[in-house]
């Protein structure tokens, strides 16, 4: 025999060793597999009645605590000036500063109320025709807008590309537990928000133009009504020809001029009602209650509390089994 094939003979002695390991250690897990099913099947019974009882204790502590529902409130929203984008922004940033105590400190509400919150979303209320209508005016009068608006589904609709177009947008508060202070948390997170001192400056300077434009057209439009008033009063009369040169396009006529008026008449009834109405970065334009809604049972503790039951039985069991193992190795 060569000395290569000696070489190669030892190879194949040293290898088995470690097969052999891991056909231990598989045949280990194997074997622990089959005895915990087994100790479930002996005990089945036991099992059985422990998830039972569990859960009907679990559906009556449930009730009891109040576990299983969640209170709600809905507030309805217009935001205006393009602050969308503003307010989305500072409802996504809330869960971060809701730990700051600073900023709990402004809002004049603690750490005790906000503990209450489960969750605060904000999402627009879809209506296709708001983005028509926003399209329509970004880009004018496009026929196939109306044929893009009706292929689109309503999920598409949800895109945050097309959140600005919506007018109105539904906040939503979730708390853990009922509360008076429920109410107060979210007033006060509607009177943060109003209070950006950016959006406010910006507000106010709108405003400020939205006046002095307001005067300037009600001049214009004394202006046009007086200019026809005169037409119709000197039609029919007889007087010396005059002859104007100019563009035909300049030359106001009784037509040009009664078009003027309603036109101006529209803006002038838009700019009164933004003076009035959109004095606010947003409107509330519904606030609603707070109201119990019931969650999902596989969330609370007539699922939760079996299930634990049984592993801190199983858990039991298997420290009685290490230990009577163990007893055992010592007296022998």
């Amino acid at each position: 025999m060569t000395q290569e094939q000696l070489n190669n003979d030892d190879e194949i002695i040293d290898v088995k060793p470690l097969f052999n390991a891991i056909k231990s250690f598989f045949k280990g897990i194997l074997k622990g597999l089959v005895g915990v099913v087994l100790f479930y099947k002996r005990n089945f019974v036991l099992f059985s009645v422990l998830f039972i009882a569990a859960a009907i204790a679990g559906y009556f502590l449930d009730k009891k605590l109040k576990i299983s529902k969640t209170f709600s409130q809905e507030v309805i929203i217009e935001p205006k000036y393009e602050t969308n984008k503003y307010i989305y922004g500072f409802i996504d940033g809330l869960k971060r500063n809701l730990k700051d105590k600073a900023f709990l400190e402004r809002l004049q509400i603690d750490s005790s109320q906000v503990s209450r919150i489960k969750e605060i979303t904000l999402e627009p209320i879809i209506q296709a025709t708001d983005v028509l209508d926003g399209l329509h005016l970004k880009y004018g009068d496009q026929d196939y807008f109306h044929h893009i608006i009706e292929e689109y589904d309503e999920k598409t609709l949800e895109d945050e590309k097309y959140r600005d177009f919506y007018k109105y947008h539904k906040l939503k508060f979730h708390f853990n537990s009922e509360s008076p202070d429920n109410k107060k948390v979210s007033k006060a997170l509607l009177s943060y928000i109003r209070s950006n001192e950016y959006y406010n400056k910006q507000l106010s300077l709108r405003l400020q133009q939205t006046k002095y434009n307001l005067e300037k057209n009600k001049e214009t439009l004394l202006y046009v009504e007086e200019y026809l008033d005169k037409l119709n009063k000197n039609q029919g009369k007889q007087e010396k020809e005059i002859v104007v040169y100019a563009e035909e396009s300049e030359i106001p006529t009784i037509s040009s001029l009664l078009k003027r008026k309603d036109d101006l008449l529209n803006v002038i009834s838009q700019q009164e009602r933004t003076l009035t109405l959109d004095k606010e970065l947003f409107e509330v334009i519904e606030y609603g209650n707070i109201i119990p809604r019931p969650v999902g049972v596989h969330r609370r503790l007539i699922l939760l509390l079996p299930i634990t039951l049984c592993i801190g039985t199983s858990i039991v069991f298997l420290f009685l089994s290490i230990s009577r193992k163990i007893n055992s190795f010592i007296n022998e």
